[in-house]
């Protein structure tokens, strides 16, 4: 089919739009920083307490994952306003801990829970880098001033469950605390257990999982995760739970899986060299073809595992 020659033109610049939107997207989402190692290897340099403080108070910052593009508002009285391109809208919470860790708890999205990010500043770009617990990506962020988006300012539904870090006087080296003597005292965040439900971690981990070298998942429940392919080198999966996970052709090369449990997981073609599998149990798991030449196999079970063509076994 042949179109007269403005609707051609037409027709290509629409598609360049569209590359263009395309390619933008890519760019925020920092593919080549999947990790916090991936980063510092490019130059990522840490923001400090200070830093962060003045980066996000009183200003906009637009976060953005492969799932996630936000605007967030954060005022200096500790709370925030946010709005999603996909026309979401939600209230809530933040704070700096005294490790240099922005905390940002929503009302509702992320289940309301407490998340904890490092931050880092990209070389020769305008952005930075936000990090879990863990050293996973989580997040490219770009500022602007103010409220830019003219978010709505709202009272998240939490109110004066949490107190506040007293940065705004410039005392970054204070501890948290409540501050109970101070008039009209602004919400705060703070977490002393894991930011992640149970819940989150079946819906985020897993899917940060599956390009994650070097990633710390130590006791993650990662059971019946889809990581086919997945990149795991290097990474510390102690004590972790890939019960009936699919690993067919995940890149485990050097992971440390000690006490992890792996009852009736799909390991096909996987490469385990050098990883450290002592006293893992891998009762009933797949591991035909599997390379496992170098791997630490101590006290480790294999009972009733498939093993044809496996290596290092």
């Amino acid at each position: 089919m042949t179109f007269p020659l403005p609707d051609r033109r037409k027709i290509l610049n629409h598609i360049a739009a569209k590359l263009c939107i395309a390619l933008t997207a890519l760019t925020l989402t920092s593919c080549g920083t999947s990790t916090l190692n991936s980063a510092l290897k490019k130059g990522a340099i840490p923001l400090s307490v200070d830093e962060i403080y003045s980066l996000v108070n009183n200003n906009t910052l637009r976060l953005v994952s492969s799932d996630f593009d936000a605007h967030v508002f954060l005022t200096e009285n500790g709370k925030l306003t946010a709005n999603s391109l996909k026309n979401s809208d939600d209230t809530g919470l933040w704070d700096i801990k005294s490790n240099a860790s922005l905390c940002l708890k929503f009302s509702l999205w992320y289940y309301g829970d407490v998340n904890c990010y490092s931050v880092y500043s990209e070389t020769e770009r305008d952005s930075y880098l936000l990090y879990t617990t863990n050293g996973a990506f989580a997040y490219t962020a770009t500022m602007v001033g103010g409220n830019s988006q003219h978010l709505k300012i709202a009272s998240p539904k939490n109110k004066n469950e949490f107190m506040r870090e007293s940065l705004s006087q410039g005392n970054s080296s204070a501890p948290l605390r409540a501050q109970a003597a101070v008039a009209a005292p602004a919400p705060v965040i703070t977490s002393t257990g894991p930011a992640a439900s149970s819940e989150e971690i079946n819906n985020t981990v897993k899917s940060m999982a599956q390009d994650c070298p070097d990633c710390n998942l130590e006791d993650a429940d990662l059971r019946q995760a889809y990581l086919v392919g997945a990149n795991l080198k290097g990474a510390n999966l102690r004590g972790a739970d890939l019960s009936r996970a699919n690993l067919r052709r995940a890149n485990l090369e050097g992971a440390d899986l000690s006490g992890a449990t792996l009852l009736s997981t799909n390991l096909p073609g996987a490469n385990l060299k050098d990883a450290n599998l002592r006293g893992a149990d891998l009762t009933g798991s797949n591991l035909i073809q599997a390379d496992f030449t170098g791997a630490d196999l101590a006290n480790s079970i294999l009972k009733d595992t498939l093993q044809e063509g496996s290596k290092g076994l």
